[in-house]
């Protein structure tokens, strides 16, 4: 009997220590020990060698691997690359555009068309995310819609305004345009997109180092990504506060970046492109 009175306090200290070891963990970062600016370069290894091995199939609009000199991906005109500091990181974003789309007559002056977007407008696209794993993209994708709006803006959620994207989206969808709406009394429908693929390091995508205690693991955290994009639609100079001022244009400072001004000392967290009443 004394043996099994042994046995019992023993398990019952075993899953005390396992119950506060897992208090503590909870309020542990899982990530403190990640090097953000060795994972860059691998990050960067690991679309480089993407980009140096496939080609762009024309025929079939997918990314296929060489096997008969094709021209590499890495080597093709239509592959631009953009430098991004994020979270005091330098990125290489590399954008590989397919169509650059031809937007139709405006509505209010037909002798103009719709431009590139600016990283402060909303944008109507179709998308497909994919992990780009051990140089392959042929997972099933972890985020796949068509006709849906977006802000390259930043809106925190406030009602009325399409939800924002990641970092490499707002950089990415500038260097295409959108195409011509063509519907006719029947679902909506665009030619003449603009179409192409974002190859995006973890620390534009879903980087780890922006984890709060409480949140949800993010599967995508610290992953290699790829988004296959269609631009269908802008809304040129998106006015998020009905101010009469474009977004892009509610920029204090003129540094080009209106996310960083906030003029309204009554509400000192709001930036002024969503805020009413700065112009």
């Amino acid at each position: 009997m004394n043996k099994i009175k042994s046995v019992l306090v023993l398990v019952i200290f075993a899953v005390i220590i396992y119950a506060c070891d897992n208090d503590r963990n909870a309020f542990l970062n899982p990530y403190a020990d990640v090097n953000y600016e060795s994972l860059e370069i691998s990050d960067n290894d690991s679309i480089v060698k993407f980009l140096e091995s496939h080609y762009y199939d024309s025929n079939l609009d997918s990314l296929k691997l060489i096997d008969a000199g094709q021209l590499s991906l890495l080597n093709d005109v239509r592959l631009e690359t953009i430098d991004v500091e994020e979270n005091d990181i330098n990125y290489k974003l590399y954008v590989f555009v397919t169509e650059i789309g031809m937007p139709g007559p405006k509505k209010d002056d037909p002798t103009k068309v719709k431009g590139n977007p600016t990283e402060m407008d909303s944008i109507f696209v179709n998308r497909k995310g994919i992990t780009l794993t051990n140089n392959n993209i042929n997972s099933d994708p972890f985020d796949e819609s068509n006709q849906t709006w977006w802000s390259l803006g930043r809106t925190f959620g406030l009602p009325g305004n399409a939800p924002s994207p990641i970092v490499a989206w707002v950089k990415g969808f500038p260097k295409f345009k959108g195409g011509e709406n063509i519907t006719n009394n029947g679902p909506i429908t665009y030619q003449n997109t603009g179409k192409g693929y974002i190859f995006i390091p973890s620390g534009l995508a879903y980087p780890s180092i922006n984890f709060q205690l409480g949140q949800s693991i993010n599967p995508l955290f610290d992953q290699v990504i790829v988004f296959q994009i269609e631009l269908l639609d802008i809304v040129e100079d998106t006015d998020h506060d009905n101010d009469g001022v474009a977004s892009i244009n509610e920029d204090a400072d003129g540094d080009g970046d209106p996310t960083n001004d906030f003029s309204d000392t009554n509400n000192p967290n709001l930036p002024d492109y969503l805020n009413s009443n700065i112009k």
